[in-house]
């Protein structure tokens, strides 16, 4: 459920920063943050805020070599450096690498592994993005990978607008893109080409202030906990902060997107999107080319969805007796530190805000007892545009078919506006012949009314066919919604196919923790029938046709009339 955690604790900076431009009043949940629970300095508390926003915005770009030694019979961290090239030997000669390559903008008709182009559309219009700036404008961290493994350049994410576009905090909209790698260790050559691609588009604001501090990776040798390094990471309602020392701070301050408007990222890349997608999107779609030079244009729109947002905190000693097992069976653990004694060891001397960005199946089982702790109510709803591939973890968890779990094509995209949901490919259910999909969020909203779901899975043609044994015969499918007590909801469902995908969405169905079924079928083709042998009539013989021929001798002539009629004897033919 944590990502990677034997590679990063992030620790939290709680400096008392308060952005200028929406008051405390005012402030849309886009600019939310927990800052811990009531009680203060104090430790055995733990607090969960699952939106997966910052997990996007979070990850700024970064190399690092990551070299590790035994002990006890496992791979640790030893020591970390950080590259500004792949060619750097600490980064060639490590035992892995860990990246975060974000994508800047296609500036030449040369440059691969960036953004290639934005669009808003609206009312069926569409309005194409300009790019205005990079934000940040600098950073100690970008990096040059290496075409030739697959490693791409670490950039910068950008800024862009739309004409006659606008949100409450003002115009700019904020495209973040990245490859991402993990720098685990198990021994062997690791391979080191991405095993995760994630974009997202956020409506921002800038706001600049010298306290705000730059983003740092401090790293070098394992300390006594097994890290051998840290990255601060946005805090103070900011998803995005600078990263350039020196320079003045700034901070991106998130916006609800506008409700009425798709948009459409397209990349242009060398590194084929392979796979499954899942994230944040309102019917989507998506589209796939090869330009002249052989690589790939991945274009996917869809409009944004209102997420509930969930946050609790718990004092360790009254958590559910479930959660309190999982928990403290874990060797490994790492989020936000809140609060931390430095002298006790263990969850109970610290308050700890969980790192909650893993989305498979133990952690949907970690999600329904915290909606438990949070009375199954969200603190309140925002509005995102996320889309990403299933990270090497979560593939590998899956046990998802082959036909669904491609490593040389991207076969689908499962989108939702569920809290929590299994990122996986659906699961082909074999009693019931259907693919099914868990999803969840707190039953009610911040106000107390029904919090309200969608989804939507675009499946190839061609996997569907596979997962079921179709032929080439249109697919027809019914969605249905099952709630967690077994009784089937009503929701509004539609079902199409065109240029070799499937398109599935389900609407209206409430939580809290609903399964999505999806049943596809297909008539049986009707057997060609031989046509039955007809024999031809015989043709009758046409009646033979008698012939008359002159016979002459001398002065007589006679005439002779037959099949094959012969002068006589002395007589010749005339």
């Amino acid at each position: 459920m944590r990502k990677f955690q034997a590679a990063i604790i992030v620790i939290a900076s709680l400096s008392m920063i308060v952005p200028n431009i929406a008051s405390a009043d005012t402030k849309p949940i886009e600019q939310f943050y927990d800052q811990g629970p009531a009680v203060k300095n104090v430790g055995g508390y733990t607090g969960i805020l699952v939106e997966d926003a910052g997990r996007i915005t979070g990850s700024h770009s970064k190399l690092l070599g990551m070299y590790y030694e035994q002990k006890n019979g496992a791979w640790v961290q030893k020591e970390t450096f950080v590259c500004r090239t792949y060619s750097d030997p600490n980064c060639t000669n490590a035992d892995n690498i860990w990246y975060d390559a974000v994508l800047d903008v296609c500036k030449t008709e040369a440059d691969t592994n960036c953004i290639f182009g934005v669009t808003a559309i609206k009312g069926g219009k569409e309005i194409p993005g300009k790019f205005v700036v990079n934000f940040p404008e600098k950073s100690d961290y970008t990096f040059k990978g290496d075409a030739s493994l697959k490693i791409p350049d670490g950039g910068l994410p950008s800024i862009w607008t739309f004409d006659g576009i606008s949100h409450q905090g003002g115009d700019k909209f904020l495209v973040f893109a990245d490859y991402f790698h993990p720098g685990g260790y198990g021994g062997g050559k690791p391979i080191l080409y991405p095993h995760q691609f994630n974009s997202g588009i956020f409506a921002m604001s800038a706001d600049k202030n010298p306290s705000y501090p730059d983003i740092r990776v401090r790293a070098g040798k394992a300390d006594s906990s097994g890290k051998a390094w840290y990255s601060n990471t946005p805090t103070m309602g900011c998803f995005v902060i600078g990263a350039h020392t020196g320079d003045t701070g700034e901070c991106g301050l998130a916006w609800p997107l506008p409700t009425d408007v798709r948009y459409r990222l397209e990349i242009r890349t060398s590194i084929q999107l392979t796979s499954f997608m899942h994230g944040r999107l309102l019917d989507p779609t998506i589209k796939i080319t090869t330009d002249s030079m052989g690589r790939q244009i991945f274009s996917v729109e869809g409009g944004p969805v209102s997420v509930p947002v969930l946050s609790a905190w718990v004092k360790n000693s009254e958590m559910p007796k479930g959660l309190y097992d999982y928990l403290y069976a874990m060797n490994d653990w790492g989020g936000n530190f809140v609060y931390d004694d430095k002298l006790g060891k263990g969850r109970d001397s610290v308050q700890l805000l969980q790192a909650f960005d893993q989305y498979d199946a133990n952690g949907f089982k970690e999600y329904l007892w915290w909606l438990e702790v949070a009375k199954d109510k969200a603190i309140g709803s925002k509005s995102v545009w996320i889309a990403r591939t299933l990270s090497q973890q979560e593939i590998f968890s899956s046990g998802t078919s082959a036909c669904l779990s491609n490593n040389n094509s991207l076969t689908g995209m499962v989108t939702t506006n569920a809290n929590m949901y299994v990122s996986a490919p659906p699961t082909f259910n074999e009693s019931t012949q259907s693919l099914d999909y868990k999803v969840s969020s707190p039953h009610l909203d911040a106000n107390g009314k029904d919090n309200v779901g969608n989804y939507n899975l675009v499946l190839s043609s061609e996997a569907a066919r596979c997962l079921y044994k179709f032929s080439k015969a249109p697919i027809s499918a019914t969605i249905s919604i099952v709630s967690s007590d077994g009784t089937a909801q009503v929701a509004t469902t539609t079902v199409n196919e065109k240029n070799g995908w499937l398109y599935l969405s389900a609407n209206g169905f409430t939580f809290s923790a609903p399964t999505v079924r999806v049943k596809l079928t297909q008539e049986a083709e009707k057997p060609v029938v031989a046509p039955t042998p007809t024999a031809t009539p015989m043709a009758k013989p046409a009646a033979a046709k008698k012939v008359t021929i002159t016979c002459v001798k001398g002065k007589t002539s006679k005439k002779v009339t037959a099949l094959k009629p012969v002068c006589p004897t002395g007589y010749k033919k005339k």
